[in-house]
């Protein structure tokens, strides 16, 4: 009875603050226990399913500016209920949607949650840049660092990545989402009237018709930069991914990366991706290094999206070489940016990005896991990781003349590895070393060996 009148209040026309409640109770209802599928309150939601409820709230702008948030965040909730073990029908019912209003609905509500937390960083980061502190630490040097760390937290929502993550990998049609248009958000005004947007049709794919995103929530300003879900995203997950020391933003990174990782799968965002009539400037956060000067965001080129992606990549292999080394978080970039090759090889896409960046953050990491051999191996199995890097380099040099850009750059390939040959011919020596010995890693070991013919 209390399900079927929850059910009714969403979705009559009644009172809003009603239904604000009625969201509310359900959250508690869903997360009164810790680990959601010992939660046997859900079965009842099970059977008195809300989810055309969610939906109806999702589309219409008006009640998805009230409730959107937390219709989002219930819909992740209940698709993660006993995930594998039962058939469960929210899992079922969202991956069918295909009602265009409401998937740019969910897309929007996501998105917003995503650029709040980017734009509160930012400000926070302003804010202690500009500080009295930001003189001290001149002055003194950085002895206080790690203060200064603290002062930048901004509690992360990994509910809504949950939700983006669900939709992207359950529900193809909201790939096109990911790329449609809309106005940087921060900067919510009620406008007039709604933009519609037409997306490019890439190579050859037919994506669901998303011509209109029917939303009348998005002003319209001449000054204001266009953004999409997807280019939001990218800016969290660099802000996010910056620091893995506490476990807490460890899951965060890692959720960020396997979102990357079905979006780096799909075909059709590959597409857009990589479609040269859509290019974006994408300010991604860069973490404060020592030795590297902070870049300037003016002169940022306008460029296909998958060199943010590409940079955001580099930008973690570059700065996560550390002790408590995040091994999972190393084998999905890698992997991401291997997917990514293999479309560009496909497709016979030459794309213009520098790639040396790319080469000489990879020798450096093979070069870190050289150098740690014994702590690292302690705990990993690097050489699953040495494989994959040199494996990317093998990409390279035999399919590099399907998508490197130009002649010079497949010299500037031979150049960068030649310059670096010690770090190769270190880990030659070393593989060796472990794949004569009858030990634990000779295989894997061995595997790396036979790997390296080509660069040898």
């Amino acid at each position: 009875n209390l399900m079927e009148s929850l059910d009714s209040l969403l979705c009559a026309e009644g009172s809003e603050s009603l239904k604000s409640l009625c969201l509310k109770l359900l959250l508690c209802l869903v997360t009164v226990t810790d680990n959601i599928s010992q939660n046997t309150i859900l079965e009842y939601v099970m059977i008195n399913s809300i989810f055309e409820a969610i939906l109806q709230i999702l589309s219409s702008p008006l009640s998805r500016r009230e409730h959107g948030y937390d219709a989002v965040v219930l819909l992740a909730l209940l698709v993660n209920y006993r995930k594998y073990e039962s058939v469960n029908p929210y899992i079922v019912k969202l991956s069918i949607v295909d009602d265009e209003a409401t998937l740019n609905g969910m897309g929007l509500v996501i998105a917003q949650a995503l650029s709040e937390y980017n734009r509160q960083y930012k400000d926070k980061e302003e804010e202690h840049q500009s500080g009295f502190f930001s003189a001290l630490t001149n002055m003194v040097g950085s002895m206080f660092i790690a203060d200064a760390d603290e002062k930048i937290s901004v509690q992360t929502n990994e509910a809504i990545l949950l939700a983006l993550y669900e939709a992207v990998h359950l529900n193809r049609n909201f790939i096109t989402v990911l790329a449609q248009s809309h106005p940087e958000m921060g900067l919510m005004t009620t406008p007039t009237s709604p933009i519609p947007t037409t997306p490019v049709t890439p190579l050859g794919t037919t994506p669901p018709s998303s011509d209109v995103i029917s939303s009348a929530e998005l002003p319209l300003d001449a000054d204001v930069q266009t953004s999409n879900l997807l280019i939001t995203f990218l800016k969290y997950s660099s802000i996010v991914m910056q620091d893995t020391k506490d476990e807490h933003r460890l899951h965060s990174g890692k959720l960020c990366l396997i979102i990357l990782t079905c979006i780096a799968e799909d075909q059709y965002a590959n597409a857009f991706l990589h479609d040269d009539n859509m290019n974006f400037r994408v300010n991604l956060h860069r973490m404060p290094m020592r030795h590297r000067k902070k870049a300037a965001d003016k002169n940022l080129p306008c460029r296909p999206l998958v060199c943010a992606v590409l940079d955001l990549m580099v930008e973690f292999i570059v700065t996560h070489m550390m002790k408590e080394f995040p091994m999972d978080l190393y084998i999905r970039c890698i992997q991401i940016v291997h997917k990514l090759l293999c479309y560009q090889k496909k497709c016979r896409v030459r794309l213009h990005y520098t790639w040396r960046e790319l080469w000489s953050a990879l020798i450096n990491l093979l070069k870190f896991l050289m150098s740690n051999e014994t702590v690292l191996l302690a705990k990993h199995n690097i050489f699953t990781l040495a494989l994959m890097v040199v494996n990317l380099f093998n990409m390279f040099i035999t399919y590099g003349d399907t998508f490197l850009p130009t002649p010079s750059s497949y010299d500037e390939l031979y150049y960068e590895i030649i310059r670096m040959h010690q770090n190769f011919d270190n880990l030659y020596s070393m593989v060796l070393r472990l794949s004569t010995n009858a030990g634990q890693w000779k295989e894997p070991a061995s595997k790396v060996t036979h790997a390296l013919v080509n660069i040898r």
